[in-house]
């Protein structure tokens, strides 16, 4: 019975390390046990020998050897010493050059030089000499490289943890990358926010207060957003000098990401050169080809993955625009605080030199005069410092615009790479499918090619614009300093000498002129902010647009594979029916006395190749076997063993029904059908099920009529209101999710027009996207995106608040100076240009005030938006939470099949390995080729025999437990659920299928197994942890510090022996000198709190815990607790007396040479994680 699931969309882990080196330690591993392996000398080998490694590099090889093995299994065994000889060879290095090219381009710069020097030389010993071992010192460099960036411009801890990494081992570099430099760099924002707190009136102290009780989200935002308008509700503007520091922030930032840009301009560069490099080679090769189709095929092969690669290329070039685009919005935003920062410092100076000519006619207004003074000094400081901001951010931007440079040179890389695999394509012949392949890859480059030049063209023009920004910018500033300095003197000056009367008047028409320029400087900075800011919005644009285009692209692509997926697996259904039909064929062509045995062997591999990718796990077992076997062993394949395969694939699915079904009613149909004979089960497959099922899936279609939207709610009635099983069967197999994203799609084209802008480009990348995506921006990433359009809408109304306070400091500037205007006027006695100054400082106090007004509005819209995104956020976090819970439901009953598809394979292999060995034995020893396969259908019979009694146990033992458990009360029902898990100690793994504690114990003493395991709710392990009774003291531990104000914590500690003592200790002991009797009966009489196997295995613990939602009325509290355990020679023994120097001296040496030796007793790992409710008040 066919169900199909849909995967929800998962939400991203708080804690991504970003680095996509750190995936290179599994990929080579992975993927090197496949590829690599020594060719056998096929001349010298038996047919029968020969296949049989055919099909192991069938299984095993990369996509390119497995279709070269599948084309030489069709063949005859001419064609199968051919491939071994040097087919294989070709197709192998393929492989490996793509692996190779994927960790070119996963790596840092070190991995990607190393990987471009194998690659270049195109020899195979390269290659697998950069596989093997060759990536393994240049991706430590990585390591290093982005731990030591990190270092460099975090903040103190963060300084402190990378400084400690990078002076010990490479595992712990990696532990800082992956794991502790995001508590630290937490450590520093919230350190930063406690600065402001301090410093901040009411207003502000509550906000940050605010902040550090909720998450990290929250803290980051008060950094970007909430301290400014905190700081609005306590009527403060910006200081000269805080306005400097902001510019200087800027800057820093806009370094850091000049440096991502640069970076990836250079691997867009570098990636492009070799995807060109590869493609005129294979563009050459296949041309040389002629008239030799097979290497004509081969080497267009070799273009069509070139081209697939430049198309990666010219992505990587996009996404390298877009970098640089954000690194020039950042300098243009640092240049607009620049900007600002010197529009303040002028304002001082013209109000230094007001107080300097009041100063000059007035005595009394010495004093005043000193202080405008002091003011100016400081502003003059802030100035320059934000001048040498100005000046990295120039520096900063060209380098941009490089960048940018290089991104637009692997554009045109790409586009050459395009061409070349697409002229490869065409020498190859038009009706060979590798030359389509080329063609199609050469177009998809070619059009990815074209976006990123244009992205790299806008990023460059505007990058350089801010750069001229940014210069001048840091003019005004250099201006505005020398302004400042020149008024603090002059005042100074003034307060010495005031109210001499010889020189007053000429002082005051001095300072006057001076206090004139100033307020000029103070007003061009402002307008040069203004510019600035005008750059920063279109570069904003730019980068949306951009980003837009190319998400469009990449959900065009994804919904093309879709598409071909759909296809394919149409194909394979159809597949599956024309296998059935040819092998029924056959079945009667090999009853035929008169069929030729060669020829029947020909077709039969045809459909055992076919069965191989089509068939369920007897069925390919079998398939298998066929392939590595004589063309009589072929011929009684078809006659009878295709067949009996098929059978017991149906009786498979059948088992899969009894125990997994969702439908109780199916339960107990198949298991009644199990009963019966192969034909009884194959018509319980055909109708059987559905009938069973009939409840359940009106029941399922009521429910989405419930909660579904219009045209989901329209085809569930419908479907209803048939009443056919067959009407049901099709709404819950295909029409729902075709109703389901009618209604998607409906919604989502409403908010291309109604949404912000984030919002309108997320709605028209999923609707040309794939179903799934469209699914996930309806259910999760809508309310994301209209967060962000809010937030946007808050950092815009901040800026514009920005602007308006530096317009308000530049009219006052220039009040100021027509003030000073006046006092000099009237110490001249020059009555008529004293009015006409007056009337300009009424005239700028008026412009002042408009300004603030200003500023007040953009205020109050900054907070109006603020609040609207705080209520998105919640939404958005609510929409993540159902997210992550229907990825858990999805990935458990995943698991479910994925356990019983396991068994299923083990159970085919397994047999059909017996019979293998079963007939060699029989031709061994001299039996003829009936005898010999009488032997194998026999062990296939008894071994089938065997599982089937033991699948009928299974679900006897599973259909008595859930009768059994109708009649007790949910105590009794837990009581025995301990029992259950008691007593099934012994099996090796949970219901799961992942390791119990026995198991790891096991492991351990024999120094086998996985170095870590992760376990999950659910696992037998985790539930086990999760009830034991030092969770009591870890839950109080967490509560304590939420109650304090710590949303996170790391590397708590639950220590047994200063937590519980000896007595522990002993009783551990027993329950293992017992076999685990005495803990059975502690977890039987305190509920599984005492004495369970997780718990005396593990022993002391470390245990992490973060806060994912709070309600602080009801204290109601969800908490994600993570515990870790090394389990080691040490940790195990627990010596009870003189225990540091048995520890330092025996115990501890012991492990290390057991970890670096691979001995019983190294070191293993167990990490467990669950989420769950705490109450905290």
């Amino acid at each position: 019975m066919k169900k199909k699931l849909r995967r929800p969309a998962r939400t991203k882990k708080r804690y991504k390390s970003g680095i996509r080196l750190l995936s290179l330690n599994l990929l080579p591993s992975a993927l090197l046990a496949g590829l690599l392996g020594t060719t056998p000398a096929a001349a010298a080998e038996a047919p029968d020998v020969a296949r049989a490694r055919v099909v192991e590099l069938w299984s095993t090889g990369g996509p390119n050897v497995k279709a070269a093995a599948e084309a030489a299994l069709l063949g005859s065994d001419e064609t199968v010493r051919t491939f071994l000889d040097s087919g294989f060879s070709f197709a192998e290095l393929t492989d490996l050059n793509i692996t190779a090219t994927q960790m070119f381009q996963s790596g840092g710069v070190m991995v990607r030089t190393a990987a471009l020097t194998a690659l270049q030389t195109g020899s195979k010993e390269d290659v697998v000499k950069f596989l093997k071992d060759g990536w393994k010192d240049p991706a430590e460099s990585d390591l290093r490289m982005r731990a030591t960036q990190i270092t460099t411009t975090g903040g103190p801890t963060v300084k402190e943890a990378g400084l400690a990494a990078l002076r010990g081992s490479t595992d712990d570099v990696r532990k800082f990358l992956e794991q502790e430099q995001y508590p630290a760099r937490d450590t520093d924002d919230r350190m930063r926010v406690t600065q402001i707190m301090n410093a901040g009136g009411p207003a502000t102290k509550e906000a940050a207060k605010t902040a550090l009780r909720g998450s990290m989200d929250d803290v980051r935002e008060f950094l970007a957003v909430g301290q400014i308008i905190a700081r609005n509700r306590d009527h403060e503007r910006a200081t000269v000098s805080q306005l400097a520091e902001q510019a200087k922030e800027a800057g820093k930032v806009a370094e850091q990401q000049t440096a991502a840009a640069k970076e990836a301009g250079d691997r867009a560069k570098v990636a492009s050169n070799l995807a060109k490099l590869k493609a005129d080679e294979a563009r050459k090769e296949t041309e040389a080809a002629g008239q030799n189709a097979e290497m004509a095929a081969n080497w267009a092969g070799r273009a069509a993955d070139a081209a697939q690669q430049a198309a990666s290329a010219a992505q990587e070039a996009i996404s390298a625009a877009q970098a640089a685009n954000y690194a020039a919005r950042m300098a243009a935003d640092a240049a607009a605080k620049a900007a600002s920062a010197a529009s303040a410092a002028a304002a001082a100076a013209a109000r230094a030199r007001d107080a300097a000519a009041n100063a000059a006619i007035n005595a009394d207004t010495a004093s005043v005069a000193r202080r405008a003074a002091d003011d100016a000094d400081a502003a003059a400081d802030a100035a320059d410092a934000s001048q040498k901001a100005a000046r990295q951010v120039e520096i900063a931007a060209k380098a941009v615009g490089n960048a940018a440079d290089a991104a637009y040179q692997a554009s045109e890389n790409a586009d050459a790479a395009a061409s070349a695999a697409d002229q490869a394509g065409s020498y190859a012949g038009t009706a060979n499918a590798q030359a389509t392949r080329a063609k199609q890859w050469a177009a998809t480059a070619r059009s990815h090619a074209q976006a990123s030049r244009r992205a790299a063209i806008a990023a460059k023009n505007l990058a350089y614009e801010a750069a001229d920004a940014a210069g001048q910018a840091r003019q005004l500033a250099a201006s505005a300093a020398q302004h400042a300095r020149n008024a603090a003197a002059a005042a100074r000056k003034a307060a010495e000498h005031a109210g001499e009367a010889a020189t007053a008047a000429k002082e005051a028409e001095t300072h006057s002129a001076a206090a004139k320029e100033a307020a000029d400087t103070a007003t061009q900075a402002v307008d040069k902010a203004k510019d600035v800011h005008a750059i920063a919005a279109k570069l904003e644009a730019e980068e949306l647009k951009a980003r837009t285009d190319t998400a469009i692209q990449k959900a065009r692509a994804e919904q093309q594979n879709e598409a071909l997926a759909k296809k394919e697996e149409a194909q394979r259904a159809e597949a599956r029916r024309n296998v059935q039909e040819e092998a029924e064929r056959l079945l009667a062509e090999a009853k035929d006395p008169r069929a030729k045995t060669a020829e029947l062997a020909a077709k039969g591999r045809k459909v055992a190749v076919l069965t191989l990718k089509t068939r369920g796990p007897w069925s390919q077992a079998a398939a298998k076997t066929a392939l590595t076997s004589s063309d009589d062993a072929v011929a009684e394949y078809l006659r009878t063993g295709w067949q009996r395969a098929d059978e017991q694939d149906e009786r498979a699915r059948v088992q899969n029904l009894a125990v997994n079904s969702n439908y109780e009613d199916v339960r107990k149909a198949a298991d009644e059908a199990l009963k019966g004979d192969a034909k009884q089960i194959s018509e319980f497959l055909r109708t059987g099920a559905d009938e069973a099922a009939r409840t359940g899936y009106s029941i399922r279609a009521t429910e989405l009529a419930n909660s579904g939207g219009p045209q989901l709610k329209a085809a569930a009635l419908a479907a209803l209101k048939d009443g056919s099983i067959a009407k049901l069967r099709a709404f819950l197999d295909e029409g729902q999710y075709a109703a389901q994203e009618d209604d998607e799609r409906i919604i989502a084209t409403q908010l291309t027009s109604s949404g912000g802008a984030e919002t309108k480009a997320a709605a028209r990348v999923a609707l040309e996207g794939t179903t799934e995506a469209l699914h996930a921006f309806i259910k999760n990433e809508q309310y994301s995106t209209a967060r962000r359009d809010q937030l946007t809408a808050v950092h815009n109304a901040v800026i514009q608040q920005f602007l308006a306070e530096a317009a308000v400091a530049a009219a006052n500037a220039q009040k100021n100076a027509a003030e000073a205007a006046v006092i000099a006027a009237n110490a001249n006695k020059q009555a008529a240009e004293a009015k006409e100054a007056a009337d300009k400082a009424d005239a700028s106090q008026k412009l002042a005030q408009k300004y603030a007004a200003d500023a007040d509005k953009s205020a109050t819209e900054a907070e109006e938006s603020a609040k609207a995104a705080a209520k998105s956020a919640s939404v958005a976090d609510a929409a993540a939470t159902q997210a992550e819970r229907d990825a858990t439901k999805a990935e458990y009953e995943a698991s479910r099949a994925s356990t019983f598809a396991m068994r299923a394979n083990a159970d085919a292999d397994s047999a059909y390995a017996s019979a293998r060995q079963a007939r060699a034995s029989a031709i061994a020893a001299g039996q003829d080729a009936t005898a010999a396969e009488a032997a194998y259908t026999r062990t296939i019979a008894t071994l089938d025999k065997k599982i089937r009694q033991e699948e009928a146990q299974r679900r006897q033992e599973e259909a008595q437990r859930r009768i059994a458990e109708q009649q007790l009360s949910q105590k009794e029902v837990s009581a025995l659920q301990v029992w259950r898990e008691l007593f099934s100690v012994s099996s090796l793994y949970d219901s799961n299928g992942r390791p119990t504690a026995l198991n790891m114990g096991i492991q351990w003493l024999l120094g086998i197994g996985n170095e870590k395991e992760y376990f999950h709710a659910g696992d037998q392990y985790t539930e086990q942890l999760r009830n034991d009774h030092s969770m009591d003291y870890v839950r109080a531990m967490i509560a304590q510090q939420i109650k304090d104000g710590k949303n996170e914590g790391r590397d708590g500690r639950y220590s047994l022996m200063r937590l519980e003592g000896w007595t522990r200790l002993l009783s551990d002991l027993g329950d293992v000198h017992t076999l685990g009797f005495t803990g059975n009966y502690k977890v039987l009489m305190t509920h599984g709190k005492y004495g369970t196997s997780s718990a005396t295995f593990i022993g002391s613990y470390h245990y992490d815990y973060k806060v994912i939602s709070r309600d602080a009325k009801t204290g109601k509290t969800r908490v994600s607790i993570t515990l870790k355990n090394n389990t080691t020679i040490t940790s195990f023994l627990h010596p009870p007396v003189m225990r540091k120097p048995i520890e330092d001296y025996i115990l501890n040496p012991l492990t290390r040479f057991a970890d670096r030796y691979d001995l019983p007793g190294k070191t293993l790992s167990q990490e467990v994680n669950w989420d769950e409710e705490l109450i905290v008040k």
